[in-house]
């Protein structure tokens, strides 16, 4: 099997995308961040909606003007859901929260247009995956997977 945090796929509908994550998701730590990258309409919402539906959650929503929500299942798991592309400035990261969400022992932090975030500042001890999201067609995605240097999860 070859190691999907590491890994380059086209996937060419939402079933695939949704097997995509589906053999992702056991790949994942305790504490992982997904920084995901790419233009508007990639995939990266429709992703964190799967990967919530995959873990039990519902009515996940692009967090796009609060720039982070908090979902939960009935397991007690913890999504973080975050979308800089509004940021402006890091008093808006700052007011958001963000920095106190890695004070969990168990959770996912999904990051939509990490791209915007200085990962010299996350933390040692948490996984950290990049995801590139590249558009092909209307229905077809290139994602490409990788572990962030210096990771000591």
């Amino acid at each position: 099997m070859s190691d999907v945090l590491n890994s380059e796929r086209t996937v060419r509908n939402l079933s695939e995308l949704k097997e995509f994550w589906k053999e992702l998701l056991p790949a994942l730590k305790d504490r992982t961040i997904l920084l995901m990258s790419g233009d508007v309409g990639a995939g990266k919402t429709t992703s964190v909606q799967l990967i919530a539906e995959l873990l039990g959650m519902r009515d996940v929503q692009s967090p796009s003007f609060a720039i982070h929500l908090r979902y939960e299942n009935a397991e007690g798991q913890s999504l973080d859901h975050l979308d800089l592309y509004r940021l402006k400035d890091d008093d808006d990261l700052e007011s958001s929260g963000f920095w106190d969400l890695f004070s969990q022992q168990k959770s996912l932090i999904i990051i939509e247009w990490a791209n915007r975030l200085n990962y010299e500042f996350l933390p040692l001890n948490w996984q950290k995956i990049e995801i590139q999201f590249q558009k092909l067609s209307e229905t077809t995605r290139k994602i490409k997977t990788q572990k962030v240097p210096g990771d000591f999860s």
